[in-house]
């Protein structure tokens, strides 16, 4: 049974406060809010800086385990949320409870992996969102994760790839130093990258239009 989530314990989410939850009699992960956003989720949209501590969200996780995969209306799950916005001590937290779980018998994919390659409604891994947000330290952590996974196009027809190198500057249309490291990361940990873009394009299309094609090329040749 879903319980909404009311303004006050919407706003200890957002705060990262655990007090209210502690004794919550409903199970956590039925408490949503209408667009079926878990305290987790809340609580990482909602961050304006960087969080530190990870203490809510390993603490959140110790009493309702799962939350780790549970996914909004968008198909969001926590590691979506965390990669786009840059929360990268929390990207590792997800990723180690995700590893203490045992690994599904029939696939021999670890809960980590299969963590890391789920895919929202637009067919976005959290290492497209981290890629689109220009998020190198994070990138940098789901590509050694997961070194040997070809993360394929969306339904847009991007891969993180393309869409690290499809990215412009705001002000002055040049690829700033951080949108360099995400792409080196992409070409420097993956064993098969997709270049694949839109239409036809792909990401040395996208880089060339930007100025700034040397590192895909050397990565071809």
């Amino acid at each position: 049974m879903t319980t909404y989530m009311d303004p006050v314990l919407f706003k200890a989410a957002e705060a990262g406060d655990i007090d209210p939850f502690e004794n919550y009699q409903t199970c956590l992960n039925q408490l949503l809010t209408p667009d079926e956003n878990t305290i987790l989720h809340v609580y990482l949209g909602n961050q304006s800086s960087k969080p530190e501590s990870t203490d809510f969200v390993v603490i959140i996780l110790e009493m309702c385990p799962p939350l780790l995969f549970q996914a909004n209306k968008k198909g969001e799950i926590p590691l979506h949320l965390a990669a786009r916005f840059g929360h990268s001590n929390v990207v590792r937290v997800l990723i180690d409870r995700a590893k203490a779980r045992p690994t599904d018998p029939e696939s021999g994919v670890t809960e980590a992996k299969k963590m890391l390659r789920m895919t929202n409604e637009e067919q976005d891994t959290a290492l497209h969102e981290a890629a689109r947000s220009i998020q190198a330290q994070v990138v940098e952590i789901l590509t050694k994760e997961d070194p040997e996974f070809s993360y394929s196009a969306n339904v847009h027809g991007e891969t993180p790839l393309y869409i690290a190198a499809a990215s412009r500057d705001a002000c002055i249309g040049l690829w700033t130093e951080e949108r360099g490291k995400v792409v080196d990361e992409i070409l420097g940990n993956s064993i098969s990258v997709d270049y694949g873009g839109p239409n036809g394009r792909t990401a040395l299309h996208a880089a060339s239009r930007v100025g700034d094609d040397g590192r895909i090329l050397r990565s071809i040749r």
